[in-house]
């Protein structure tokens, strides 16, 4: 979607904790649910044209332990480049975990991605309580350039509360590790999902997209525009091709 003065990226997704507010299987089960529902969409939509599975690889092992049989259709889309992998090996989080256990997930989340010979080269972070000084050294060495990221430009209080202004006026910014290694920083300004639910009637898409455009502009250095059309543990939307036309 676009206009002579932005250019608006929706990408879909769903951000998924393998264990939470539920046990691990009930999760388990409704990952199943979701890459079913997912396979499914790209074999019968041709206009559906991409899912980013929260930039972790064990997402695969789970779907292929309940579902051997996929195998064959999941890797077809993934060397398509339609479903989106890696780099990591399971949801990183950074600030609470060892400086071996971050190294040691990445090579495993890279490892994983080489076997279908495609790898997200994003440095994703999208709910890391804290992010590391060395996150662009360490994504550098790993020829990542790109990071993706939802806190530490702003004070974040208990349950996500927003305690004051951020420190960066804007959602796209340079992020330099103490030995001067350099990536784009991307934030989630209006958090990872700030596109989820797109409406197809066009009276309320309209409504819609007046409010989204207006809430990503805050931020906005660039006319490019990024929606992430999903949340935790999100059902992929089925008519978002239609929502998008």
């Amino acid at each position: 979607m676009s206009d002579s003065a932005k250019t608006v990226h929706v990408i879909s997704h769903s951000h998924w904790d393998r264990e939470w507010y539920m046990p691990y299987e009930k999760h388990h089960v409704r990952l199943i649910e979701l890459m079913d529902t997912l396979l499914g969409l790209m074999e019968r939509d041709p206009e559906f044209r991409s899912f980013h599975l929260d930039g972790q690889t064990i997402i695969l092992e789970d779907y292929l332990q309940v579902r051997p049989e996929m195998k064959d259709r999941l890797e077809h889309f993934i060397r398509n480049g339609q479903i989106q992998i890696g780099p990591w090996y399971i949801l990183q989080d950074e600030f609470l975990t060892s400086s071996e256990a971050n190294i040691r997930n990445l090579l495993i989340g890279l490892q994983d991605a080489s076997q279908y010979d495609k790898v997200s080269k994003i440095g994703y972070f999208p709910d890391s309580f804290g992010n590391m000084g060395q996150a662009p050294q360490i994504l550098r060495q790993a020829g990542i350039d790109t990071a993706i990221f939802g806190r530490g430009v702003k004070p974040t209080g208990f349950n996500n509360e927003s305690l004051g202004s951020y420190s960066s006026t804007f959602s796209e910014m340079h992020w330099e590790s103490p030995d001067g290694s350099k990536v784009l920083g991307i934030l989630f300004a209006n958090w990872y999902h700030n596109g989820m639910e797109i409406p197809t009637d066009p009276e309320e898409a309209e409504l819609y997209w007046k409010r989204k455009l207006n809430d990503a502009e805050q931020f906005a250095s660039t006319p490019h525009l990024l929606f992430m059309n999903g949340c935790d543990h999100q059902p992929v939307q089925t008519d978002l091709s239609a929502a998008l036309n």
